[in-house]
């Protein structure tokens, strides 16, 4: 069905996005930690009434002041601070006083009310993008450069030894051969036996040392299994 729409509309490339996978958005699961950890200093010792908390978690962290925008969600949307019944009905009073139902008063305050809102959600926009390129620079100081050219010998990570994982064993593959490097962060490795498969440079590192002794930590490996 999607491969048809595609042809539908012309679509010769389709990428996957955060969209179709929101488990990898960092922004859902910073929200999603927080009300977390709000629930679980309410709920009680058998943690079963965790959905009759949820209403007020979620009040809270609406109402809570957020570092990277400078303000709360719910002034982010409402421009203007979360009041209590009490409170609201008080502003509300004191409105109609001070107007004196007057709509065209009325009318001109509520679209300049309007366009603060969209000055205040550009500002936080803005915000936003300051605190993710800090935090991107902060990111990037820890990560390792990996360059790799064609040739050059690469451990390969087995990410299956994570669920079974043996005594002492590495999770480092043997040494492979570099056969071609993409610019898409692909590189197509080359087994003993001449085969070809690709693999994400991420899961890869650059071996340094005779192959000698590559080949007999291998065959120690496989003596134990």
């Amino acid at each position: 069905m999607f491969r048809a729409t595609w042809v539908k509309y012309g679509v010769k490339k389709h990428k996957v996005a955060t969209p179709y996978h929101l488990k990898i958005s960092g922004q859902a699961k910073i929200s999603n930690r927080e009300i977390k950890a709000i629930i679980s200093k309410n709920v009680n010792a058998g943690r079963k009434d965790w959905s009759k908390k949820l209403d007020d978690a979620l009040w809270a962290y609406q109402t809570s002041f957020k570092i990277p925008i400078g303000l709360s969600p719910y002034q982010l949307f409402y421009h203007k601070a979360c009041h209590l019944p009490t409170e609201l009905e008080h502003k509300a009073l004191w409105a109609l006083k001070r107007l004196n139902l007057n709509w065209n008063k009325v009318v001109n305050i509520n679209l300049g009310q309007l366009n603060e809102m969209d000055e205040l959600r550009l500002g936080a926009y803005d915000r936003a993008n300051l605190y993710k390129e800090m935090m991107k620079k902060y990111h990037d100081r820890k990560i390792e450069k990996r360059v790799f050219k064609r040739g050059d010998l690469v451990f390969f990570f087995n990410s299956r030894l994570k669920l079974f994982l043996g005594m002492l064993k590495s999770k480092w593959s043997s040494p492979f051969k570099v056969s071609q490097v993409y610019s898409s962060r692909v590189l197509e490795l080359e087994n003993e036996d001449g085969s070809l498969f690709k693999v994400n440079r991420q899961r890869v590192k650059l071996y340094v040392g005779p192959i000698d002794s590559i080949t007999s930590i291998d065959n120690l490996y496989l003596d134990k299994d």
